[in-house]
């Protein structure tokens, strides 16, 4: 009965473990950035706007089946389901990005100018929290409490007076589920907003 009892326990115990790594293989850190702007030597306007996968979850789940088959329990639930995060989180998301961006660029010597001829747009591809929105606080067991992997991803291209200057890419995600539990909603998706706002200056020198 004893070594019946270890090797049940031991079976339960990698079974929890094989649940978990689905969760952990979505969230890879492509902590990678690449340019082909070669330099910015004008004042730009900073322009910030949502991919249609995003927008699309603002009030949907995702689309991806895998980020989808992690709410199975609940065809609500929208974060684990990777959607419906409500509008006005992600207008949140948009607003942090211009200002960051600008900011980062101001601090590093650029002009930027909503009247500029040179035009960086940025838009935000992937974005995924660390604690439930307010929109997805509405789903039966969830709160606050709640906590996951988050982080997110951007594509960006630079044009004057609608000539192509070049285009920007970033993403990067939390691997680690430990430091997930002292993030905010947004903590990851913010951090790599501030990492793409610097390594996007650097590269315009």
């Amino acid at each position: 009965m004893k070594k019946f009892g270890m090797t049940t326990l031991l079976a339960l115990s990698l079974s929890a473990s094989a649940l978990a790594l689905p969760t952990l293989a979505h969230a890879t850190n492509s902590n990678s950035f690449t340019t082909t702007v070669k330099a910015l030597n004008a004042p730009v306007k900073i322009n910030v706007i949502l991919s249609e996968d995003m927008i699309y979850r603002a009030d949907h789940l995702s689309k991806n089946m895998r980020d989808r088959s992690n709410s199975m329990r609940s065809l609500n639930n929208g974060f684990a389901g990777q959607g419906k995060y409500g509008q006005k989180d992600l207008d949140r998301l948009t607003a942090r990005m211009k200002r960051k961006m600008e900011a980062r660029l101001v601090k590093d010597g650029f002009t930027v100018d909503d009247n500029a001829a040179s035009v960086l747009t940025i838009t935000i591809v992937d974005a995924r929290p660390n604690r439930p929105t307010f929109r997805q606080s509405a789903s039966s067991g969830l709160s606050q409490q709640s906590y996951g992997i988050g982080g997110a991803k951007f594509e960006a291209s630079l044009t004057q007076n609608g000539q192509d200057l070049g285009m920007l890419s970033y993403g990067w995600y939390e691997t680690d589920i430990r430091e997930a539990q002292y993030s905010s909603t947004w903590g990851d998706a913010n951090r790599a907003i501030d990492r793409f706002a610097r390594k996007t200056a650097k590269s315009f020198k």
